[in-house]
């Protein structure tokens, strides 16, 4: 499978890209693009339309390819990919409603599992008030708790409105955007990473409702927090909690012993309740994170790494769903990881910053959280 990022603003300016390739004889049949908040991306649609590409596309603020970052421009990963190896869906959402998620999700699964025996699921949801642990209890519902699930949530400015997911023919502001891919035709591999790295002993959520912590070991969730971090906050500033303190995610200890990443978004200055980013039940145990440094960034570079020496020595093309809490939290550092994570098979590459991530941590099985970073490698089998 051959492939290729390219940059643009205008139709224009794609389709005499899409024709100078033609002449270098690479004709791509799917294309995943990611555009700017408020970009007027038809006109770039119709383009790739008219040349018969398939379009996985989502409304993002943040983007980056192998070419570094960018967010002015619409970035375009071109594949030249057999169309009898994938299949696009894209489906509306139901505001906020747990089961109907979980059931537009296990559809999208058991979609996938009748067109392949195999099938990998890349997704991008445009839909923030659904819990993204919904989408992942569907897919695996529907395609097996071994499915393979990669993605992000898409956001625009701001971060919590605006958001659209969109194919040739259809888009949606409350939906589900999802590549299926087969695995017997091509090769996806990926993991989601983290990390941070967990501090203290592990405490227990005692009150909570959704997304809400209420307390923590019976004490106010917030009190606890602040007390474990020493960090200064502005009382004032409930629903920026991320912004002020998201260096210091939590670690809720899964079924399988695995760490899945919930970070703090808000908090309720009168109940001291905090309001994480992904569901959190009464009873789980959690831990604390260290502020992060250069080892995190090594860590997902190494992730990838290891997924190369042991089972996927070379690639085509490189996808990375990337937490807006890391671009935050790392700083400087963020370039490091991204320009890392491509260097490692140096191939063509696109992503953007997302508002919670879908993938499996090592050892354990897809499932939705923060602060993380989602990646995947495709190679076409030949």
């Amino acid at each position: 499978m051959n492939a290729k990022t390219i940059t643009g603003k205008k139709p224009e300016a794609i389709r005499s890209t899409l024709e100078q390739a033609a002449t270098e004889g690479f004709t791509p049949t799917l294309a995943v693009v990611f555009v700017p908040s408020h970009f007027d991306y038809p006109g770039i649609v119709k383009v790739l339309d008219e040349h018969g590409i398939a379009i996985f596309g989502a409304n993002t603020p943040d983007k980056f390819t192998d070419q570094g970052m960018e967010n002015e421009l619409a970035t375009i990963l071109l594949l030249d990919l057999d169309p009898a190896c994938f299949r696009i869906v894209l489906k509306s959402l139901p505001s906020g409603d747990y089961e109907a998620g979980v059931n537009t999700a296990r559809e999208i699964g058991q979609t996938g599992s009748a067109l392949f025996k195999r099938p990998a699921f890349i997704v991008s949801v445009s839909q923030t008030e659904l819990p993204g642990e919904a989408i992942a209890e569907g897919f695996l519902s529907g395609a097996g708790e071994e499915a393979q699930v990669v993605g992000g949530i898409s956001g625009g400015k701001p971060y919590w409105s605006d958001h659209v997911v969109f194919t040739n023919k259809e888009q949606s502001r409350q939906g589900i955007m999802c590549l299926i891919i087969d695995q017997d035709r091509v090769e996806v591999h990926g993991l989601a990473v983290s990390g941070w790295k967990p501090v203290g002993t592990p405490k227990t959520v005692t009150s909570s409702e959704g997304n809400w912590v209420y307390t923590i070991d019976n004490e106010p969730a917030l009190d606890v927090l602040l007390r474990f971090t020493g960090a200064k906050i502005d009382m004032n500033e409930s629903d920026d909690l991320l912004g002020q303190i998201g260096t210091y995610p939590l670690q809720v200890l899964g079924n399988e012993g695995s760490l899945v990443m919930k970070p703090p978004l808000m908090f309720n200055k009168e109940t001291g309740a905090v309001m994480c980013g992904g569901l959190i039940t009464e009873g789980v145990k959690i831990r604390f994170s260290l502020p992060p440094d250069f080892d995190i960034v090594e860590t997902v570079i190494d992730s990838a790494r290891d997924i190369k020496e042991q089972v996927l020595q070379e690639a085509d093309a490189l996808l990375v769903f990337s937490c807006i809490g890391r671009q935050m939290s790392l700083g400087p550092l963020i370039d490091e990881e991204i320009n890392g994570l491509n260097s490692v098979w140096n191939v063509p590459m696109t992503g953007y910053f997302s508002l919670g991530e879908f993938g499996a941590v090592k050892g354990g099985k897809a499932t939705f959280q923060g602060t993380t970073v989602s990646w995947v490698a495709l190679k076409e089998i030949e």
